[in-house]
């Protein structure tokens, strides 16, 4: 079974990263803000799993289609079994459009 998940690295998605790929011949897709691939290089580490279970794929949640490539696209067709969607912000400070835009429309 394979799965996407946004918010792979935050609190409640690395739980579940980590229940998924418990699954015998799991798959888990995490999206990952450029830059932020070292949180899931540590999220890999400390669940014990490599590149191939825990696929790092390039976007942003504010991006048309995730921001995911055209490539990465093609690629993921027909690949994805389930979709979670944990990405958001928790900054309390943040402004409302930004928090709107970010956790509701993303």
């Amino acid at each position: 079974m394979n799965y996407f998940v946004t918010g792979a690295t935050g609190f409640i998605g690395r739980f579940l990263v980590g229940r998924l790929l418990k699954r015998e011949d799991s798959r888990v897709f995490a999206l990952v803000r450029s830059g932020s691939e070292y949180k899931l290089d540590a999220l890999r580490r400390r669940l014990g799993v490599d590149a191939d279970r825990l696929v790092a794929i390039q976007g942003d949640i504010n991006e048309k289609l995730l921001g995911v490539s055209k490539r990465d696209q093609d690629d993921l067709t027909g690949q994805v079994d389930h979709f979670f969607h944990l990405a958001a912000i928790y900054d309390l400070t943040a402004d409302e459009n930004t928090q709107r835009y970010t956790n509701i429309e993303g």
